[in-house]
């Protein structure tokens, strides 16, 4: 199984009863060092019919998060890491 990391989605479409979810990731700008621009590193691609059980999951997921104190905590952290990185 591989596994991929991403620090957030970009595009969205819908082809041919597919749905095509563009992953992203922040590095560092080769052009100008001390920027970071965001990149599409993969394409997530579901048949359409497996969308609203994926969009559930992670709806129940987000809930969860939010209700336990110490991943809420966890969340608002990373948060301020982003916040950090994006001022390189």
């Amino acid at each position: 199984m591989e596994h991929v990391f991403t620090d957030g989605v970009g595009s969205i479409t819908v082809v041919n009863g597919n749905v095509r979810i563009e992953l992203r990731q922040i590095v560092r700008d080769p052009n100008n060092v001390g920027k970071l621009i965001s990149e599409p590193t993969t394409t997530l691609i579901m048949p359409l019919s497996s969308l609203k059980d994926a969009t559930v999951k992670l709806a129940n997921t987000m809930e969860k998060i939010q209700s336990d104190e110490k991943a809420k905590a966890q969340m608002e952290s990373q948060e301020d890491d982003e916040d950090a990185l994006t001022q390189l």
